[in-house]
């Protein structure tokens, strides 16, 4: 399990360096903590909102504007390629049937990670991997039940 005061030591000790064992335990921690279901629900939400503030974002007229000679529509199709796909790679472990992940988005549920979930449907929709849909859907199933 996780020490969280661990964790939270280390920004006691700015001026000092830990010892390379303590070092060493921090890291394992730390990995161990993207394996949980808890890291894998927030990334999701994060990546996703994360790709539409950037759609929303001037960075594409900025692109524009540089002169460079890319073609938009190849660009945006792009990164919603790496997203969705990146998305995939941390929903892909997450098994409602797994109490750890369903107390997790028990607790985590919210309109923003349904609206999260959807997008990412939506996107595999699109390019017909149904069987994604079908493994995002049980996840969207749960969180909808949440949030009622």
């Amino acid at each position: 399990m996780i020490d969280p005061d661990k964790i939270f030591k280390l920004f006691d000790r700015v001026d000092q360096d830990p010892p390379l064992k303590e070092k060493a335990q921090i890291a394992d921690q730390l990995l161990a903590l993207r394996e949980t279901p808890a890291f894998k629900i927030g990334m999701i939400k994060k990546l996703v909102f994360n790709h539409i503030n950037l759609h929303n974002s001037n960075i594409f007229d900025f692109i524009k504007r540089a002169g460079l000679d890319l073609d938009m529509e190849d660009v945006k199709n792009a990164g919603e390629f790496i997203i969705y796909n990146r998305v995939w790679e941390y929903a892909k472990d997450l098994d409602v049937r797994d109490i750890e992940t369903f107390e997790t988005l028990k607790k985590g549920a919210c309109q923003e990670l349904l609206t999260a979930i959807k997008l990412c449907i939506n996107y595999f929709e699109e390019k017909e991997e149904y069987e994604k849909c079908s493994h995002l859907k049980k996840l969207q199933d749960v969180v909808d039940f949440f949030t009622r």
